[in-house]
């Protein structure tokens, strides 16, 4: 380290030194003045490319890019008004239906018992195990919060990659419910009842396809037990399907069971049972291997029992005629029929929505579904004679709000783009340095950088591009597009859009499917609509952008790091890495500087000194 010594000549040394080195600062401060332009040439281009982000995803593409933001159509209901919600789409075919509900679609489910009221979502599988299990001693109690308890939907057990049950006693219920339907493989929806305690599993997949099929558990306890298993009292009695296709009401339970024609006199009188509590006085009913399915079900008829045989699926289903619950018998040997079909379902089916439109009956798995272009929610079923009827009418308000808002956000965009493009660049004003800025006020400190900032991207190759090929689509298509009454400004307007109303509206009115096609493009010919080439334009310039400056071309974000790898990125590092090496230069000048000037003071020192001594010794003084 240099001492600094300044004084003994007299001299300002550290004013002469500050002058010595301003010179040498002059390449240094330059180099960060283009640092700094280049820092604000890089936010510059965030700044647009935040704006043409949201052009590109928020309007373009989530706001004006779906079918409904076009969609002229509207449905209206009349009649059984409490049936269903009806919206018509962009694809509406106008053909007016009538409507009449006769089912709902419903999911499959399986209904335990419940374990009663008071029980919250919080609890854990282990309270409901053991309720006591906060008072046992501590070496039970953890044994009881690790106990592990199963379930296994449609085949997917909830296991680790250990093969360990994910649930243990320290999983509440609302965790086993999130993790349930969180499963895709499951395909099963639960929930949890804190009224009743129940807990319920239904299909995801709506409709007479769907099932939840538990299956045996094998290791840890059965979540099932937890929750008092499945009643088996039900409304209906389902089996599940038997082996084979091709069933008719005349095929005989002895081609259920497999047996092969000719079929022998063990086959045909073979007795298979099944029994029914508080039916039948509780005996069970006995069919023969020559019973027909139409036999069975005839003597069910007989003792209460109303029995139906889905001929697609080969199964059973029970009820009782009296229109309570049902239950099978449980003595030994007394449902053998039942094992023709491996045995009854543990949960309950899901049923197909069943409507009629225009005199034609219609079944299908949801209660959501399109037809001639309306999209129908059934809401609940209706009488025969209490039909909805569906019209569709041209409602123009919602296309021409699209189009009024996209004309004002491309309009603001080509308007920024050509800002930044022919903004002034007023070179006199460079970057102020630290030194600059201590003998300026505040205001004219502002005034200056607003002067120096500028002009960054003025002619710059990225925006007049997108412009140019912005205008270009325009220009393309500005034969159509004047015909819905959008057309372009003065050529001293660089491509402002404009829009006649009145044209639009009688446009739409007369075809609206072109104007669908010419903006979102048609469903044959996917990403041909204006929208969606402008979107690629877009996505094009984000690109440049991003290889460019180091911006993030999915986000919108302006506060957001850099992207490390890029033409100004790499640029920086090089100006960082040259100012380092000035820096040091400059401190090196600088002590040099100094530790000449403390020599020079030393030596005048000693002169001075030396020149005293002889004058005395002379005899003489120095004043």
């Amino acid at each position: 380290m240099v001492t600094r010594v300044n004084g003994f000549s007299g001299m300002d040394i550290d004013s002469m030194v500050k002058s010595m080195m301003a010179a040498k600062r002059v390449p240094f401060d330059k180099l960060v003045q283009d640092k700094q332009l280049l820092e604000w040439k890089r936010d510059s281009y965030r700044e647009i490319n935040s704006k043409l982000y949201q052009f590109k995803s928020a309007q373009l593409t989530d706001k004006y890019g779906f079918n409904s933001a076009l969609n002229a159509n509207k449905a209206v209901i009349t009649g059984n008004t409490t049936a269903l919600k009806a919206e018509a789409t962009a694809e509406a075919t106008g053909t007016e239906m009538k409507v009449s509900i006769e089912r709902l679609a419903t999911r499959a489910t399986v209904e335990t018992r419940g374990v009663g009221a008071g029980k919250s979502s919080q609890t854990t599988l282990a309270e409901l195990f053991n309720p006591a299990v906060t008072t046992l001693p501590p070496n039970d109690q953890e044994a009881l919060l690790s106990k592990e308890f199963a379930i296994t939907i449609n085949g997917e057990s909830f296991k680790d990659n250990n093969g360990k049950p994910l649930f243990t006693g320290k999983t509440s219920i609302a965790t086993m419910v999130s993790t349930i339907n969180a499963n895709a493989k499951a395909n099963a929806i639960a929930s949890y009842d804190e009224i009743t305690g129940k807990l319920f599993i239904r299909s995801k997949t709506s409709g007479a396809e769907g099932k939840v099929e538990l299956g045996t558990i094998t290791s840890g306890e059965s979540i099932m037990d937890l929750f008092q298993g499945v009643p088996t009292e039900k409304a209906a009695i389902e089996t599940n399907s038997a082996k084979g296709t091709g069933f008719t009401g005349s095929t005989t339970l002895a081609k259920l069971a497999g047996a092969t024609e000719p079929f022998t006199g063990t086959d045909l009188n073979k007795e298979y049972k099944l029994s029914f509590k508080g039916i039948n006085s509780g005996n069970s009913i006995t069919f023969k291997g020559s019973d027909s399915i139409d036999n069975i079900i005839s003597q069910l008829d007989a003792v209460g029992v109303t029995a139906a045989f889905d001929l697609s699926k080969g199964k059973f289903s029970f009820k009782s005629e009296s229109g309570g619950t049902i239950e099978l018998g449980t003595g030994v040997g007394e449902n053998t029929l039942l094992d023709i079909f491996n045995g009854v379902q543990t949960y309950s089916s899901g049923l197909n929505s069943q409507v009629t439109i225009n005199g034609t009956k219609i079944e299908k798995d949801s209660n959501n579904f399109t037809i001639n272009g309306v999209s129908l929610t059934l809401l609940e079923t209706s009488a025969a004679d209490k039909t909805t009827t569906i019209n569709t009418q041209t409602d123009s308000s919602t296309a021409i709000e699209t189009i009024k808002g996209f004309i004002e956000d491309y309009n603001s965009m080509i308007e920024l783009l050509n800002k930044k493009t022919s903004e002034v660049k007023y070179r006199d004003f460079a970057p102020l340095t630290e030194e600059q800025k201590k003998d300026m006020k505040e205001a004219d400190i502002k005034t200056w950088t607003e002067k120096a900032q500028s002009g960054l991207l003025k002619n710059d190759d990225i925006l007049r591009s997108t412009v140019s090929s912005m205008r270009m689509l325009i220009t393309g298509k500005l034969g159509d597009l004047s015909s819905i009454g959008i057309t372009t400004g003065q050529y001293y307007e660089n491509g402002k859009l404009y829009l006649d109303e009145s044209k639009l509206k009688t446009a739409i009115s007369e075809n609206p499917q072109k104007i669908i096609d010419l903006l979102q493009g048609p469903t044959s010919d996917a990403g041909s609509g204006l929208f969606d080439k402008l979107v690629k334009i877009s996505e094009t310039a984000l690109e440049r952008f991003s290889e460019k400056a180091g911006t993030d071309r999915f986000s919108a974000s302006i506060t957001g790091s850099y992207k490390a790898e890029n033409v100004i990125g790499r640029t920086l590092k090089g100006y960082n890495s040259r100012l380092d090496t000035m820096q040091k230069n400059l401190v090196t000048a600088e002590n040099r500087y100094y530790k000449q000037f403390t020599a020079m003071e030393t030596a005048m020192s000693k002169l001075q000194s030396q020149s005293s001594s002889l004058l005395s010794s002379l005899g003489l003084s120095s004043n």
